[in-house]
C-alpha cells in the first residue's frame, strides 16, 4: 500500500465529547453510574476505593500510587455520595469515612463495562495472499516530517504486524537509528546491530545463502524480541525473498479446524534453545500464547531453534501431532506475502505474530546484505500512544 493509499486509512477514534454523569445509585453491592448518553457503568466497591484518586492515595505529581493495597479495607462500602455533578463525585467510605473523588472523565476510561472492555483490547486485521498488493509501506522522511505519518505508521504495524518503510538512506546503522526512534535497541549476543550475509562457518543459518523456513526470532530468549527491523543495504544476488505470514491468523485457523491440536499448544510448552562458542541461551515458550481471556496473544515458532521436548512422556505424540498440524498451516501458500527487499527498504515486524522467511540465494552471483535490530514492544507501544496525545483534532 502506497502512503497515498495509507491516508485513506481511519485515524484513531476521533475524540468522544466528554461523558457527563446523570446520576450515581447503589443497587447490588456495586456502585452504578448512569451517563447522559444512556449507557451505566457498574463499578465494584473494592475497585473504586482501590483506585482512589485523592492526593492521599495517588501522587499528583508522579501519578503514581501512594496507598497499599493493605490500607483497603475489604469490607469498604459507600456511607455516602457527595457532590454529584455531570463532571464528578465524592465518596464517603466505610468504615474509614475515607473521601474519593472521582472524575466522569477517568470513570470512562475505565468503564468495566463488557462494551468498553472490547473497545480498549487490541483488534488484529488478519491477512493472507490476498494482501501482498497491499503490503503496507510508508515513506521514511515523511514519518520524519510529519507526526500523523509516523502515528499511522505504528498503528498499522501493530493492527497488520509488519510495515515496510521506504527511501531509507543506504547507510550502515541506519536501522539501529530508526529503531531508537521508534523505541529502545535491544542489545543481545548478536550485537546492538546484526548483519544478514553470507559467511564462511556461521553460528546460524540466516548466515548462509540457504532458504529459511518461517519463524520467529530468538524463542530461546526469555523475553524474546518483541519487535525486528530489517534494512536492505545491498540486493545484488538472485533470489532472497522475503516470505511474511500472520501467525495470529494460522493460529486461529487451528482453534477453528483441530481444537484439541490448538488446545495442546497453548498448554504444553516448547523448549528452545541457542548455542554457540560463547552463548548458551534456552527458555520455553508456548507456540501459541493466549491472554487471559483467551485470545492468541503471540506465537513462537522456530525449526531451527528447537530443542528436544521435556514433557510428561503421554504428551509427546499428541504434542508433535498437533505442532505438524500448526507447521502445515503456516507453509499453506494461501496465508503468505512475499516481499523483496530492494536497497533502501526497511521491514518493521512484530516478532510473536509475523513469522519470517527467506527463498535461496545465489551468494556467488551477487552481494546481499541486510541489517536488523530488535527493540522492545512496549517502547513502541509508548510512542505511538505519546504521538497520539499530542496530534491535534482531526479537521
Amino acid at each position: 500500500m502506497s502512503l497515498a493509499a495509507a491516508d485513506k486509512m481511519p485515524e484513531t477514534a476521533a475524540p468522544r465529547p466528554p461523558a457527563a454523569i446523570r446520576r450515581v445509585t447503589v443497587v447490588s453491592g456495586r456502585l452504578v453510574v448512569e451517563w447522559d448518553d444512556g449507557a451505566d457503568s457498574l463499578l465494584p466497591f473494592t475497585w473504586l476505593r482501590a483506585n482512589c484518586q485523592c492526593a492521599t492515595c495517588r501522587d499528583p505529581k508522579s501519578g503514581q500510587r501512594l496507598a497499599e493495597i493493605v490500607d483497603v479495607p475489604l469490607n469498604a462500602a459507600p456511607r455516602r455520595i457527595n457532590a454529584v455533578t455531570p463532571e464528578a463525585f465524592t465518596i464517603e467510605w466505610t468504615p474509614d469515612g475515607h473521601r474519593s473523588p472521582y472524575r466522569a472523565e477517568w470513570l470512562k476510561e475505565h468503564d468495566l463495562s463488557p462494551a468498553a472492555i472490547a473497545r480498549r483490547r487490541p483488534r488484529p486485521l488478519f491477512w493472507g495472499a490476498e494482501f501482498a498488493d497491499e503490503a503496507p509501506s510508508f515513506a521514511w522522511l515523511e514519518i520524519v516530517n510529519d507526526p500523523r505519518a509516523e502515528h499511522r505508521a505504528l498503528t498499522v504495524l501493530f493492527e497488520r504486524g509488519f510495515v515496510l518503510l521506504t527511501e531509507v538512506a543506504v547507510t550502515n546503522g541506519m536501522v539501529a537509528e530508526i529503531g531508537d526512534r521508534f523505541g529502545h535497541v535491544r542489545v543481545t549476543n548478536y550485537g546492538r546491530i546484526f548483519d544478514v550475509v553470507s559467511m564462511p562457518d556461521p553460528n546460524n543459518l540466516a548466515y548462509t545463502d540457504r532458504a529459511l523456513g518461517v519463524h520467529t526470532d530468538n524463542p530461546y530468549r526469555d523475553p524474546p524480541p518483541g519487535i525486528q527491523l530489517l534494512h536492505c543495504l545491498l540486493a545484488e544476488a538472485p533470489g532472497g525473498e522475503n516470505i511474511l505470514v500472520d501467525g495470529i491468523r494460522a493460529a486461529e485457523s487451528l482453534r477453528r479446524i483441530d481444537g484439541a491440536a490448538f488446545e495442546m499448544l497453548t498448554r504444553m510448552p516448547q523448549h528452545f534453545r541457542f548455542a554457540d562458542a560463547d552463548t548458551d541461551l534456552r527458555a520455553r515458550q508456548h507456540v501459541i500464547a493466549l491472554d487471559f481471556e483467551g485470545n492468541v496473544a503471540g506465537v513462537h515458532f522456530n525449526e531451527r531453534s528447537a530443542a528436544p521436548l521435556d514433557l510428561p512422556l503421554e504428551a509427546v505424540d499428541s504434542w508433535y501431532a498437533a505442532y505438524r498440524r500448526f507447521a502445515e498451516l503456516l507453509r499453506d501458500p494461501q496465508g503468505e506475502v512475499t516481499v523483496r527487499l530492494d536497497p533502501g527498504e526497511l521491514l518493521v515486524m512484530v516478532n510473536d505474530r509475523v513469522l519470517h522467511g527467506r527463498a535461496a540465494f545465489d551468494a556467488g552471483a551477487g552481494r546481499r546484505h541486510l541489517q536488523g535490530c530488535y527493540i522492545d514492544k512496549d517502547g513502541v507501544e509508548s510512542r505511538w500512544r505519546m504521538l497520539a496525545s499530542a496530534l491535534p483534532p482531526a479537521p
